[in-house]
């Protein structure tokens, strides 16, 4: 060793090291050499300066033995022996020498499963494309793709530059023909997803070959062709290597992942987080997503391929039990909220219950959460979670039940009054005990419920009239905020308790509000014209002019005339009216009604029946007037399962199907009650000729 390092100080210095000065070359030669770690040292001169230690110095290596050197370079793997080519010029020189081959094969043997290098290919180049993952044309590193039929690695951006598609080529034309069946393009390899390409220096290389053998075009493309066939089958054993090497990989990762996701599981565990650890195992078979905390297999600290050492969990000790505190937060949160749903649930069954038996069902009572935030429930609630809350514990608040639905309807009916009020500041609204008026008209905004309830016809507007806009769905009903961020209301969306499965899919119960009702003026205007048509006082109520029942016509579509007896003008209710001249005259004020005679209101409703007939003779599938649902039953109201708005028929199969309650058992305002947020069914306006009213007969 001593003389190879004699041998090394006595050639010329190398480029690198010509900024060194004079002075520095003399103290380094006159400092005595010893072998320290398989290096050559210096120490200090007669000076008595003590110089540093040096680096070894790859430079010296080819001045070894060659059989040395060859041993030695046998051992390593071709991406070594490619990246040690690259360090010295002396050192690529040996190694890209062809008679140093036997190296790079000795190499590549270690290698279990490559397939061997092909013998158009030199063993760097070779080496160079299965393990340096840098692309072929500009160097840029971390590219993992390798297209083993075209044998290179290229970036998105130089796949672009360097590969011709297919497309370009003209099978009809004679070059062309030949490139297609020639030159090597990546859907060769039928388990390529790619679009068919080939390298533009592939194509190149092959037609300036063409033409060099015009007299044996033929042989050569044979030739070619042969070459690219045993070209495909070497790419698709390289292929099914890549694919074999990558799965190990991954295997390993993986398995080094478990290791080290079991060994800080058990670190932990012996911290005292037990039920933590059960919980998040149980999130991730269940594949939950938070957005608190991230799953514990995904955690960066636990996901980390890399085994755990005592080193390592000194390390991310403190982050992990921060974390692991976020989740035993998040799980206490989690109870406190699962428990108070279960205690809300209590409080509705103690509900339904005090509702079947002390209210009368056709009465304007508040659902389940009016009576969640009522204080003495609420209280019962939220009391902590050591304490125990059974369905008794609300029935003894319930005592107080009266006064508070009593106060709950009149602030109800009051925020329908202010909402109106509000809504139109240029009105003498009328106050609580009017809102019986016929005059006193609501109408609702929330169009989308409304299409789905099909309630009204496409001609028509959402017009309410006292009881209507009190129990009007609209007011206990909203649509489930999908994508909202708020947890709460994620909450009450995800409640089945609160859901609704039957004519408003997609909807969910809320606590009542009119914040959709509005007080139509135009509609008032119209019903205070139809009370001077029938000579009624403008104070007269809802119920009052449906037991009068007039028929009316509009003056305004016959121009003015009146009924003479000989004129046909379409007859109609005074509920169809008020619809007809909102959506065909616009709400106009000045519109004028008459009413018929009574001796023709006999005629007019065997008309409205002979109508309804005749429309469902034409078409049955498809009736233009809404069904009749006026019935709900009160054993399922605010319920999940409560099937909504039914026929009296529908009503009977309910109740003995989901009930067992037999046809005759059944009592109205007991088993079901009237559905007062429909409005009631109207017949269509009939044509006829009706006499003069004021001619008497």
């Amino acid at each position: 060793m001593t003389k190879v390092c004699d041998e090394a100080s006595s050639q010329p210095p190398s480029k690198k090291r010509k900024a060194l000065d004079e002075s520095a070359e003399t103290a380094e030669t006159e400092t005595t050499k010893t072998k320290k770690a398989g290096s050559c040292s210096k120490q200090a001169g007669s000076s008595g300066v003590r110089r540093t230690q040096s680096r070894a110095k790859l430079s010296m290596l080819p001045s070894l033995n060659l059989d040395i050197l060859l041993e030695i370079f046998s051992h390593l793997f071709p991406i070594d022996l490619l990246h040690l080519a690259r360090t010295t010029k002396a050192l690529r020189n040996l190694l890209m020498r062809r008679n140093t081959s036997t190296v790079w094969k000795y190499a590549f043997t270690q290698i279990q499963g490559l397939p061997e290098c092909p013998s158009d290919v030199s063993f760097p180049a070779w080496a160079h494309l299965a393990f340096e993952p840098v692309c072929h044309n500009c160097y840029t590193s971390n590219v993992r793709n390798i297209s083993w039929i075209l044998r290179t690695r290229l970036c998105s951006r130089c796949a672009k530059i360097c590969l011709e598609d297919a497309d370009i080529f003209d099978a009809k034309n004679n070059i062309d023909k030949y490139i297609l069946k020639c030159v090597p393009f990546n859907d060769n390899d039928c388990r390529s997803d790619c679009r068919r390409c080939c390298l533009a220096s592939d194509r190149k290389r092959f037609v300036q070959e063409l033409k060099a053998h015009r007299k044996d075009r033929q042989k050569f493309v044979e030739q070619k062709m042969a070459e690219l066939a045993a070209r495909l089958d070497h790419a698709l054993l390289c292929e099914d290597w890549s694919k074999a090497l990558a799965n190990e990989r991954a295997i390993a990762l993986r398995q080094i992942k478990d290791n080290r996701h079991n060994a800080i599981s058990e670190k932990l565990l012996q911290l005292g987080y037990g039920k933590e650890l059960d919980f998040l195992s149980d999130e991730r078979a269940d594949d939950v997503k938070h957005s608190e905390y991230v799953p514990f297999h995904k955690h960066h600290l636990v996901r980390h391929p890399r085994n755990l050492t005592d080193k390592v969990w000194d390390s991310i000790k403190d982050g992990l039990e921060d974390y692991m505190q976020k989740v035993r937060a998040y799980i206490e949160r989690k109870e406190r909220k699962e428990l108070i749903w279960k205690r809300r649930e209590r409080a509705a069954l103690a509900w339904n219950k005090y509702r079947n038996v002390e209210c009368e069902p056709e009465s304007f009572l508040p659902n389940q959460i009016d009576i969640w935030v009522w204080d003495p429930v609420r209280d019962i609630i939220e009391r902590p979670s050591d304490a125990e809350v059974t369905k008794d514990s609300f029935e003894q608040v319930f005592r107080g039940l009266p006064s508070f639905i009593e106060s709950w309807q009149r602030d109800k009916i009051t925020q329908i009054v202010h909402n109106a009020t509000d809504t139109m500041k240029w009105i003498s609204f009328p106050g609580i005990s009017d809102l019986e008026l016929a005059t006193c008209v609501f109408t609702c905004s929330n169009n989308f419920f409304h299409s789905l309830m099909r309630c009204y016809e496409d001609n028509q507007s959402c017009l309410m009239w006292f009881p209507e806009f009190v129990h009007h769905q609209c007011n206990t009903l909203m649509q489930r905020g999908y994508g909202e961020n708020d947890e709460e209301l994620q909450d009450l969306d995800s409640c089945e308790l609160l859901s609704v499965r039957s004519e408003t899919l997609g909807f969910r119960r809320r606590q009542w509000s009119a914040r959709w009702l509005f007080f139509d003026d135009k509609a008032s205007r119209t019903v205070e014209s139809i009370l001077t048509a029938c000579g009624m006082s403008q104070s007269a109520k809802v119920q009052q002019l449906d037991q009068e029942d007039p028929r009316l016509i509009c003056l305004k579509c016959s121009f003015g005339a009146k009924c003479d007896g000989e004129r046909c003008f379409f007859v109609m209710t005074w509920r169809t009216a008020v619809q007809h001249n909102v959506k065909k005259h616009f709400g106009d004020r000045q519109t004028n009604f008459q009413r018929i005679s009574s001796l023709d209101v006999e005629e007019a409703k065997r008309l409205e029946t002979a109508e309804q007939v005749r429309r469902l003779s034409v078409n049955p599938n498809h009736p233009q007037q809404p069904v009749d649902k006026s019935w709900r039953c009160t054993w399922c109201r605010d319920c999940s399962v409560e099937p909504g708005a039914l026929t009296l028929v529908q009503m009977q199969k309910h109740q003995k199907r989901r009930h067992n309650r037999l046809k005759e058992s059944l009592e109205e305002s007991v088993d079901y009650y009237r559905a007062y947020d429909r409005p009631p069914p109207q017949p269509y306006p009939v044509k006829m000729k009706p006499r003069d009213p004021t001619v008497n007969l």
